[in-house]
């Protein structure tokens, strides 16, 4: 059997347009299919004997090791940190009216640079803080690292519903 290729290399995020800056350790994402179960049947009981395809939910988290716009945006995307509603911004505003872009983009002259399949950016168009979340700032004499979780909403352009786009 042949080595394969390995392949490494940092991306820089953006939210918004705005630098995230450092991270702990990248970008993960995170793909879940759903679908609706065929089982429960008179003659295979509650055998699972085929599925239906229901979509996908796409996340993404990553840890800024930088306190800043960049990374305090998509961490509470609802208004100024601490802030739970306005007049202007109230409670019950569609997620997707708050959504922004995240972008990831390979660091140039990195093995992850061109690769194939090549993925040199990843852009979400419509991102935003993943529901139900708990999160945690630590204040302290430590790095302040803000953790962030994304969930990636569809959008549709020709006929495709995509999470994100590469290139």
């Amino acid at each position: 059997m042949a080595i394969q290729t390995s392949i490494a290399g940092a991306y820089t995020g953006t939210y918004n347009a705005v630098d995230v800056a450092h991270t702990s350790n990248g970008f993960e994402l995170t793909f879940n299919s759903h679908s609706e179960d065929i089982k429960d049947t008179d003659l295979y009981g509650e055998s699972l004997i085929d599925w239906i395809y229901r979509g996908g939910t796409h996340e993404m988290a990553f840890e800024s090791k930088v306190f800043k716009a960049g990374s305090i945006t998509p961490f509470w995307p609802w208004g100024a940190l601490g802030v739970i509603a306005t007049t202007a911004a109230p409670i019950a505003r569609l997620a997707s009216a708050v959504a922004a872009a995240m972008a990831l983009s390979v660091v140039a002259s990195t093995p992850a640079q061109n690769t194939t399949p090549s993925i040199n950016t990843l852009t979400a168009s419509k991102s935003l803080l993943k529901p139900n979340s708990n999160l945690k700032l630590l204040f302290s004499s430590k790095v302040r690292v803000v953790p962030v979780q994304l969930v990636c909403l569809p959008s549709e352009s020709g006929g495709n519903v995509t999470a994100f786009a590469t290139t």
